[in-house]
């Protein structure tokens, strides 16, 4: 996860890790090619922006990783 440690956002590093640990690559391109997921958002209390970079950063660990 190291470019997901090198998020300065406490918010977004932490949706970062979680969207790393629990989907798989293909899961979050599918999801990178999306909007942003509101029931999300609103759970973890980010907006669209900090959403999309966290889930960017969680897939480029993923494809560094492999």
């Amino acid at each position: 996860m190291e470019m997901i440690n090198q998020l300065q956002d406490g918010k977004t590093k932490a949706f970062a890790k979680h969207c790393f640990e629990r989907y798989s690559p293909e899961e979050l391109n599918a999801a990178s090619e999306g909007a942003p997921d509101q029931d999300e958002m609103a759970h973890w209390e980010i907006t669209a922006g900090q959403w999309e970079e966290a889930v960017a950063t969680a897939l480029a660990d993923h494809k560094a990783q492999g």
